[in-house]
């Protein structure tokens, strides 16, 4: 967890490389309340990523960084690029492609990028294209779904997780009171 002192140093840092950049105490405030949760030798090479881009003419935002902390834990995780993990479900096809195949994936969101497809389906599938195109689709939507959440603000992922349920309730109710409203009036 990063403190204010390093977040305040990560803010001198991009003050003196973006010299039109005026930050101000509420600044390094809100970098730290956006960031503190963050481990901050990771917090910090996120920084220099940033600022050191190639183009770059303004500061990051704290949610490019959180942004660069998400490719950078990506990148040393080691899990697989959606290519990969379509390369690892063939390989499971050919050697566990019966009936009572068991195999065993890399990686959890290759699992549920096969779940949800079928296990069976893409093993009798004969449209090869097509289930690769679909496996990568939810692979990386999967991957992209458990990149955000990972990169949530704890506020905010506290709060989906107080309300998730009752947030879907309002809009449907208010759907219900139109469609009622609605039949009333023809």
């Amino acid at each position: 967890m990063a403190n204010l002192l390093q977040i305040g140093e990560i803010v001198a840092k991009m003050s003196a490389a973006f010299p039109n950049w005026n930050p101000t105490k509420f600044t390094a405030q809100v970098y730290f309340d956006d960031l503190r949760d963050l481990d901050f030798e990771l917090l910090e090479v996120a920084a220099d990523k940033c600022r050191t881009e190639s183009g770059r003419k303004f500061a990051p935002s704290t949610g490019e960084i959180r942004g660069a902390v998400a490719d950078i834990c990506r990148a040393t995780s080691n899990t697989p690029s959606s290519y990969e993990a379509w390369k690892e479900v063939q390989k499971q096809i050919v050697e566990n492609g019966g009936d009572f195949g068991n195999p065993v994936w890399s990686s959890p969101l290759v699992q549920k990028a096969v779940e949800a497809i079928g296990w069976r389906n893409l093993r009798m599938s004969e449209d090869h294209a097509a289930d690769r195109m679909r496996f990568i689709q939810a692979y990386e939507q999967f991957e992209k779904r458990a990149m955000d959440k990972e990169m949530q603000l704890p506020a905010v992922r506290g709060y989906i997780e107080a309300h998730g349920g009752k947030l879907l309730e309002a809009p449907a109710k208010t759907i219900k009171q139109l469609a009622a409203k609605m039949e009333k009036t023809k």
